[in-house]
This record gives C-alpha cells, sequence and structure tokens, in this order.
C-alpha cells in the first residue's frame, strides 16, 4: 500500500508539472490561436492511465480552466476568449477524458481477466505455482517473529494416467476437479490450495512444530484416498506428500519451493505417504539428476566402453564367447560403477538407447574379431523397457545385416524378471529373434518369479543360474540338491545350463560336478578391456585364470 501511494504521488506531480508546462507553451506561443493547446491532451490521457478511474476527466477540467477565458486568443494584442471558443475547447477536453478513462477502464478489465487465466490453473479453477510464489515471497520477506514458522506442504497424485487410459482425459478432467474440491473443503480460506501442476497440490500454513504440517499433510492425502465416482465407477488414486520449512531449507520462494519438490519425489520413490525435506538427501537427489542429464550425452560423447567377461566351458576350459558389460567413464567423476547408473537409466526410460549403443559397439567387435580370426560370440543384456520396444530389436537386426555377422553368433540376454514383467510383448520378440537365428539366455535364473515349467514357453537355448547359487555348494547340501535338479531339468527341456559367479576352484569344480555346461565368474576373469581380453584368450583360452581382487556385484551390470 505504502509503494503505491508513493507512486500516485508521483504520477500526480507530474500530471501537476505537465500541464503547468501545457499552459506555459500556450502562453509563450501567442495564446490560443495556435496549436498548443493540443499540449493539454498528454496530461489528460496520461492523468486516466496513470493515477485512476476518473483522473482523466478531472484534468480535462483543469486543463478547461486553464486555459479558460483569462487565457488570450493572441497575447500580443491581449484578445481575450469568447465564451463559446472556450466551451467548445472545454468539451474537447472533457470529451478526451471521458474516453481516456473508459479505454482505460476496459483495458483494466481484459488485464484482470489475464491476470485470473495466468494465476489460475484453468482445469481447478484453483491458484496455479505463480500465484504461489507471488503468495509466499512477501511472507517470507516478513516471517512469523513468535516462535512459529512457514511450511509448504505440497502433495503428488499418483495413478492418474491409469485413469485417464481407461476412461478418458474428460474424465481424467473431473477427477482433478473432484479432488480439487476435496482440498478445498477441508484448507482455511485464508490458506488456499495451489494446483502448481499437473496433479500436484500444495499449501502454505503457519506452524509452530513440524507435527503440525505432517497432520496437514495427512488430512490432504486422506481426502485424496477417498473414492470418486467417475462414469459410475468408485476410482482410488494414490497420492504422496512432500514438506518443506522456511527458513531451514530454503530463504527464498523457489529454494524452498524446490526442497518440497524434491521431498514428494523422495516420498514417491520410497512408496511413503509424507516425506519432510532432509538436506543430505536432497543433495543425493541433485547428484542423481545430474547424473541422469550427463547419461543422455555419454552415448554420443565417447564415455562409454565395453568391458568383455569370457564365458568357457566347464569341462576344458575353452572360451566360447563373452559378455559384454557396459561401462561408463565420466570426464569428472571417472569410472562410475554400473550398479549406479544402470538401475537409474532403467527408472527413466533412458536404457533404451544405451542397450542400443551397447548392440552396435558389440556388432562392430564381432566383425573385427571375426576378421582376426576370433570366432567366438558375444551376449548383451536387454531390460524389460527394451522387450516393450520393437524398435530396438529390429535396429539389431539390421546391425547384424550391416556388419554381415552371422546371427548366431549374437546372444540377447534377458532377465526371468524382465520377461515376467513384459510377458505378452517379450515373448513374441524374443520368438523372432530366435527364428532370426539369435541365442536367447535367461538370465539370472532363480532370482525372478518364472519357473521351469515356464521355459517351456520361452524360445531359449541357454540358462544361466544367478551366481547366489554357486555359494556353499560343498557345504549345503540342500543347495546343491536344487542346482543338480534346476540343470537336470534344464538339459531335459534341451537348454544349455551357464552359472555365473565362480569365483573359487571349489565353486568351479563343484558346479563341473554337476553338469553345469558353460560358467563365467572371477576365478576364471574379471570383465576387462577388449585390448586386455586378447592377451587374456592368448594365455587362458584352455585354463581358467587365477582369481581376481575386488568384488563381483560391484562390476557386473
Amino acid at each position: 500500500m505504502e509503494r503505491l501511494n508513493n507512486s500516485s504521488l508521483l504520477s500526480a506531480t507530474a500530471i501537476v508539472l505537465l500541464l503547468a508546462m501545457a499552459t506555459l507553451a500556450v502562453y509563450l506561443t501567442g495564446g490560443t490561436q495556435n496549436a498548443a493547446p493540443h499540449l493539454y491532451y498528454i496530461p489528460i490521457i496520461s492523468a486516466a492511465f496513470l493515477i485512476g478511474p476518473g483522473s482523466g476527466i478531472a484534468t480535462a477540467l483543469a486543463a478547461s480552466l486553464l486555459c479558460g477565458p483569462w487565457m488570450p486568443i493572441d497575447v500580443e494584442t491581449d484578445t481575450p476568449q469568447d465564451l463559446v471558443n472556450w466551451m467548445v475547447r472545454g468539451g474537447g477536453f472533457l470529451l478526451v477524458g471521458i474516453m481516456a478513462d473508459l479505454f482505460r477502464r476496459d483495458i483494466n478489465g481484459q488485464i484482470r481477466k489475464f491476470r485470473e487465466f495466468a494465476l489460475h490453473n484453468p482445469v481447478t479453477g484453483l491458484p496455479n505455482r505463480a500465484a504461489l510464489e507471488d503468495r509466499l515471497a512477501p511472507r517470507l520477506d516478513k516471517p512469523p517473529d513468535d516462535g512459529r514458522m512457514i511450511a509448504i506442504v505440497k502433495i503428488r497424485i499418483t495413478k492418474f494416467e491409469e485413469v485417464v487410459s481407461t476412461l478418458g482425459y474428460d474424465q481424467g478432467e473431473k477427477l482433478m476437479r473432484l479432488v480439487s474440491d476435496r482440498l478445498r473443503e477441508n484448507q482455511p480460506e485464508d490458506e488456499p490450495v495451489h494446483n502448481i501442476n499437473h496433479g500436484r497440490f500444495a499449501v502454505i500454513a503457519e506452524i509452530g512444530t513440524p507435527d503440525e504440517a505432517v497432520a496437514i499433510a495427512r488430512r490432504m492425502l486422506d481426502s485424496v484416498h477417498k473414492p470418486i465416482l467417475l462414469d459410475n465407477i468408485p476410482v482410488t488414486v494414490g497420492a504422496h506428500a512432500g514438506i518443506a520449512f522456511h527458513p531451514a531449507h530454503g530463504s527464498t520462494a523457489p529454494e524452498l519451493l524446490r526442497a518440497v519438490a524434491q521431498a514428494t519425489e523422495m516420498a514417491v520413490e520410497r512408496n511413503a505417504d509424507c516425506v519432510i525435506f532432509d538436506p543430505e538427501a536432497g543433495e543425493q537427489y541433485r547428484q542423481k539428476l545430474l547424473l541422469l542429464s550427463d547419461i543422455r550425452a555419454a552415448p554420443r560423447t565417447g564415455q562409454l566402453l565395453l568391458h568383455y567377461q569370457p564365458q568357457t566351458r566347464l569341462d576344458d576350459g575353452t572360451c566360447i564367447g563373452v559378455e559384454a558389460l557396459l561401462r561408463w567413464c565420466h570426464p569428472t567423476r571417472g569410472m562410475i560403477p554400473p550398479n549406479q547408473f544402470i538401475p537409474l537409466a532403467e527408472a527413466t526410460g533412458l536404457i533404451s538407447p544405451l542397450t542400443l549403443w551397447v548392440a552396435r559397439t558389440a556388432i562392430q567387435q564381432l566383425k573385427l574379431w571375426r576378421e582376426a580370426g576370433i570366432d567366438l560370440s558375444i551376449a548383451i543384456n536387454l531390460s524389460a523397457r527394451d522387450l516393450d520396444s520393437k524398435t530396438i530389436l529390429r535396429e539389431i537386426e539390421g546391425l547384424l545385416d550391416s556388419h554381415k555377422v552371422p546371427r548366431g553368433k549374437l546372444t540377447l540376454e534377458v532377465t526371468e524378471s524382465a520377461i515376467m514383467q513384459s510377458y505378452q510383448t517379450a515373448v513374441p520378440l524374443l520368438e523372432h529373434m530366435a527364428e532370426i537365428g539369435c541365442t536367447i539366455a535367461i538370465d539370472d535364473f532363480g532370482t525372478g518369479y518364472s519357473s521351469l515349467a515356464s521355459l517351456r514357453q520361452l524360445p531359449a537355448t541357454i540358462l544361466k543360474l544367478d551366481g547366489s547359487f554357486c555359494i556353499d555348494l560343498s557345504a549345503d547340501v540342500r543347495q546343491r540338491q536344487i542346482v543338480r535338479s534346476t540343470i537336470g531339468m534344464a538339459h531335459e527341456l534341451g537348454l544349455k545350463v551357464l552359472a555365473e559367479g565362480i569365483e573359487t576352484a571349489e565353486s568351479l569344480a563343484e558346479m563341473r560336478a554337476l553338469g553345469c555346461d558353460e560358467g563365467q565368474g572371477y576365478l576364471i576373469s574379471r570383465p576387462i578391456p577388449e585390448s586386455e581380453f586378447r592377451n587374456w584368450l592368448s594365455a587362458n583360452a584352455k585354463t581358467p585364470g587365477q582369481p581376481a581382487r575386488g568384488s563381483r556385484e560391484a562390476e557386473r551390470s
């Protein structure tokens, strides 16, 4: 209000100066017989737009008086104006003042409409993010001085896409309106609910303790979790809440909103009802986002490379192939372990470009090896997301043809959990790849949800036993029997069995005794660059090497 009063005073002073200058100009140019009286239109129109309603009319009346009867027509001869001349000129001033006021009122109405549209969500009618920032910023400048603090509570609606895909966008919008109505009903009028993004709502709260903010969050979640009737179908959506406090989690509106956004996403990731922002976890979240940004650029900037882990026949130690494992050499962070970036890429849908890069590089390597007289196969890993895409397998098929590599030299490894996750799309795609000659391997068998019976429906030729089966085989009679039965049933189904994680001589001897066909692991070799693999191949093509140091789980992808 103080700023507004100061602005109005400055505007009024400027109008007075403009009127005085126009009056002086009329007098100095010889009187009203010249064009100078038209200068009065400047303060009249300016007053209408700068000061407010009625200002244009008031300024027009003032101009009529200043350019009135005492202002001569001709200053040199001191010829006075007649009444008609003055009234016509005054009427013109007044008409311009009225028109300027009306025009200004119309413009202000349009501005209010645009502002209303800009500060409210068009679907729910609730104030949006811009309105929240406008409301929050001045409150942060003058926080409560009685020991209370300001909190931002945000909730995110989940499973909304399921509603849209089932009932359509019109019902999805209706759902958002009904949710917003519920939230608004349970919120005090002086602290409105803001629809800051699609499916995301936030409120500002003045609280004494963090528990009060948690109570607000739970009240909002309870109102969202109640079933909503859409198209005569009761629909329940999920929701998660995040909380951030001023000044502990941010001193400005953008900082506080960033903190509460991270807390909400943490709640979604952890499947928790409510999460209070943790600065340490927030830094981890920020680093993860930075890593995610870098992943996008990694395939095209030469940061990726493949390491190869040999796979050998257990009966004679002959190397029959390798598993190509992705490695990321970051320009500033150095080597990033696969267990840090692979899950992140899978969760965000960035795994497919990485898979395609691996396939392209592995197939090129197959071609180079064949030209050098090295007749080996290469196995690459496919994720569940890859199995939902026909494009990747089609591109892999094209790469095999363009490089003139026998398709049987490429093995596609898919975990049993990935197949179960995308069963309807995975089986036809894998059947097609098997029909064109590629080898299909079921990876990490024993850790997922499938069974040997389900393998009859899969076009697999290799079963890879998870590395956990290699632990304590000689000491654990039950595990030894499970492995023996699994290998036997796999052989009955016409599958070769490859044991992962062979890290000790005892594990190698046990797997060989149980009839396992092939193996890989640190006893044979850790994953190594292509140049080192050629040296290993020359020295160890028939005999497994010595155990390598390091954690197997940290190296595998």
